[in-house]
């Protein structure tokens, strides 16, 4: 069978990573990759992807029968997982979402892989500070890791009063920083 003959991978969306059972009736603590509390609460009832490993690592089905925040960290119940076993024995593993089935959001909500590679530009002098590289969950506002040009990396916290504009199009995040935010490093 030649490549072109092959199907493509279906797209995913990782959601989080699951980092240690909630009590004893199978819930699961999940470290978010950026997903906000509400769209997480979009996703209730809907059918979510269990991946074990990186792709092409196993996947599963299962269906996200409830959930809430607790200190930034997502708490999720699970179909087919109703015992604290069952939710230790998929500690590491990542909640995922097919592309297609991803919820819409509304106006200045994005999901993280879609800001992850957009330069950052000052909204003043129109200067390239860097390249998103990563998103940083936390429990006041997520971060966006921007790697500048020298190597060298700064957080931005992910509200309005300095992310001026988020231009997917254009692939461009204008922002109006503090004096000094991009000289403290990431870390």
């Amino acid at each position: 069978m030649s490549d072109s003959d092959r199907a493509a991978a279906p797209e995913r969306v990782a959601l989080g990573r699951i980092v240690r059972p909630q009590g004893l009736n199978g819930a699961v603590r999940v470290l978010p990759y950026g997903i906000a509390p509400e769209i997480s609460a979009r996703l209730l009832g809907q059918s979510l992807i269990l991946r074990v490993g990186r792709p092409p690592g196993e996947e599963r089905l299962v269906t996200l029968e409830s959930q809430r925040w607790h200190r930034g960290v997502w708490i999720v119940e699970l179909s087919d997982c109703a015992t604290r076993e069952a939710a230790e024995a998929i500690v590491g593993c990542e909640l995922c979402l097919a592309e297609e089935d991803r919820p819409a959001l509304g106006r200045d909500e994005y999901y993280p892989d879609q800001l992850v590679g957009l330069t950052v530009e000052d909204v003043h002098t129109g200067e390239r500070l860097g390249e998103v590289v990563e998103i940083k969950p936390s429990a006041a506002a997520d971060l966006l890791e921007v790697e500048r040009s020298d190597g060298g990396r700064f957080w931005i916290p992910l509200v309005h009063a300095m992310i001026n504009e988020v231009d997917l199009v254009s692939r461009v995040i204008r922002v109006d920083l503090p004096e000094g935010l991009i000289d403290l490093k990431a870390g």
